[in-house]
Formats: structure tokens, sequence, C-alpha cells
């Protein structure tokens, strides 16, 4: 997804590549959270000049909101990959899941997820900001109950599931992880915990 974009007062090509922009205003939001992220603090994280902050941004939200926008297509890019790498749909999902432990454990577990981040943070009062946290899981879901109906077509996982409230389980358990993980959760005690929370699976 390139953002590269033109000055509307120059018609050149702007000095830095937007993408690469809004990921490092992520990292700021991720560490910092929205609130305490000052404009200085984006501008050093970005690395970018005041007049070209506000003439690609207009504002912190605007950044901020993109920041979701990337974080959210990243994670379902990611995931989907994850769930159509393997012939066998069951053992995709076990792949998704293992990675998951990964992303929760150690120093990737302690920063946590950004979006869990921001529903803690900006949730319920900021609509923009759930609708984006909303749409996330709902794709989330959408991927899992297409993995889990073609494991099923294939008689991996027991047919007589419905499927919509199995991919609502996974899905609720990925974040309890991801909770847990910013507490310095043991590894070997979140794999255990997934082993458990697949036993649906078959």
């Amino acid at each position: 997804m390139k953002r590269t974009q033109t000055s509307p007062s120059v018609g050149r090509p702007r000095e830095f590549e937007l993408d690469d922009a809004v990921r490092k205003a992520m990292g700021v939001f991720w560490d910092r959270g929205y609130h305490d992220a000052s404009l200085p603090d984006l501008l050093e994280g970005m690395e970018l000049s005041r007049g070209s902050f506000y003439k690609a941004f207009v504002d912190k939200r605007g950044v901020y909101l993109l920041a979701l926008d990337v974080y959210v297509d990243d994670a379902v890019r990611k995931t989907g990959e994850i769930l159509h790498s393997n012939p066998s749909p069951k053992a995709a999902i076990k792949e998704a899941f293992s990675r998951q432990v990964e992303e929760s454990s150690g120093r990737e577990g302690l920063r946590g997820c950004f979006v869990v981040l921001s529903a803690v943070e900006m949730l319920p009062a900021d609509e923009e900001v759930s609708t984006r946290i909303a749409r996330l899981f709902r794709r989330l879901q959408n991927l899992y109950a297409a993995a889990i109906i073609r494991a099923q077509a294939l008689g991996e996982i027991d047919p007589g599931l419905d499927e919509r409230t199995l991919a609502r389980f996974l899905v609720c358990q990925i974040q309890g992880m991801r909770v847990l993980g910013k507490t310095g959760a043991d590894r070997d005690a979140t794999k255990a915990m997934v082993d458990f929370a697949l036993k649906p699976l078959g």
C-alpha cells in the first residue's frame, strides 16, 4: 500500500514515504498511547518537520487513525497468509496460533497489541476508533470461519460445530493471549493454554 503523494502546492513528490511515516507514528502511539504522545514525540519519531507533518496528516488524530488502518490491514493480511499456507486448514489454524504464542511472549509480548491498547485507552467513547477495531475483529473472525469451513469439508473438524461461534472463540483467545503477554506471561504456559483452547478442533 503506497501512500507516496505529491504536494498540492509545488507538484513534486514529498521527501518522505507516507507509509513509512505512518508506521513510525504507530510505534510512537504504541509505546506512549494516543493521549500521551505529544507532537514533538511524533515529529522526532517520524523524522518529520512540523510543516511536513501538517501538510501530510493535518493533525495528531489524522495520523493516529491512519496508523490504526495500517495495523488492521497488516494483521488481516498476515493472518490470511498463514491460514492459506497449508493444504490442511486445521494445521494452518494451529500454525496461526503458534505465531500468536511467540507474539504473546518475551519482549514482544510485553509490548502488547496495538489494537488492544487502543481499545483500552479510547473505547467506548471514540466511535471512529471503535469502528476500526470492530472491523479488525470481524475480518479476523471471517478468516477463521472460512478456514474452519474448509477443514470441516475435509473431515478435519467436526462439521457439527458452528464455524462462526468457533471463530469468535478463537479470536477472543488470541486477544486474551496478547493481554496476558503484557504481564510477562511464560511462553510454555501460554503454549499449554493454546493447546487446551484448540481442543475443539480435534
